[in-house]
């Protein structure tokens, strides 16, 4: 059994970017914990919402709460303000005692999920910014005392991204979600503050909000669209660990160069869900 935190900005960044692969790490009995940083209360266009942002924070908890309920996951959330996270002493303690506090004690999670560095969105940005601040620090006993030291750093690995600034993502490992994708577009359809309302908003559809059968209608879409990019992205690519057979859809990760850095052994065990005998 593995300890898997996977770290979004958002309440429902998680589900949409590796929702398939934390579907088949929970059917292997592995504890996945999602972990948003900001509370989402920025997101939509309803005025009552600006006049009363809890009513959508509160609303966003929920929808994530349900989401991770499907496949029973954890879901926390660290409570910065959607738009307003920054890098300071106050959230990167924040993130080591969360980072800290999840899996065995003195051990915690076997493998960090997260989004790069480069992305379009500042929350997103400082989200993996405060993950790769934290990595070192999780085995310093003088810093944040308050809660017990790891005795190891994790593995951490990011999420697959078509940017190509600074550099283009590099396909390490690959994962066949063909079974799971499902199960990643109902967690995602769960969020319908967001994809019946505000995304569709912020794209200029109309009229609003989509009902249930558009908003999963036009997710699925998305969703097909970005796990066959991802599957493309490893093709022109040498990963380390990739499925065997044919396959449609997956989800692609990068390893990351300031956590412990995996055996292919390790990979095989923690993403061997279709390799070839």
């Amino acid at each position: 059994m593995r300890h898997i935190l996977c770290i979004g900005a958002h309440p429902d960044d998680v589900e949409g970017s590796i929702g398939g692969t934390v579907t088949l790490m929970r059917k292997r009995g592995d504890v996945v914990r999602f972990l948003s940083v900001t509370d989402g209360g920025k997101g939509h266009y309803r005025q009552e919402y600006a006049e009363n942002p809890r009513l959508l924070v509160e609303r966003r908890m929920a929808e994530a709460q349900r989401a991770a309920s499907m496949i029973g996951a954890e879901f926390v959330c660290l409570g910065a303000p959607d738009g307003g996270v920054y890098v300071n002493h106050e959230t990167t303690s924040s993130m080591i005692r969360a980072i800290r506090s999840f899996g065995e004690p003195g051990k915690g999670p076997d493998l960090i999920l997260v989004n790069r560095l480069n992305d379009y969105h500042r929350d997103h940005r400082v989200t993996a910014q405060l993950v790769l601040d934290s990595v070192y620090l999780l085995t310093v006993p003088t810093i944040c005392p308050d809660v017990p030291p790891l005795r190891r750093m994790p593995v951490v690995m990011y999420w697959y991204d078509d940017f190509m600034e600074p550099v283009p993502f590099r396909a390490d490992v690959v994962v066949n979600i063909d079974g799971v994708i499902q199960t990643k577009i109902d967690m995602l359809c769960a969020h319908e503050s967001q994809f019946a309302e505000w995304i569709p908003y912020a794209m200029g559809m109309s009229p609003l909000p989509l009902t249930y059968e558009q908003m999963r209608e036009w997710v699925t879409e998305w969703m097909y669209r970005d796990a066959r990019n991802a599957r493309l992205a490893a093709e022109h690519g040498h990963p380390r660990i990739a499925p065997g057979g044919d396959y449609e859809f997956a989800e692609a990760f990068q390893i990351s160069e300031y956590g412990t850095r995996p055996t292919d052994e390790w990979l095989r065990e923690t993403f061997g869900f279709h390799l070839a005998q």
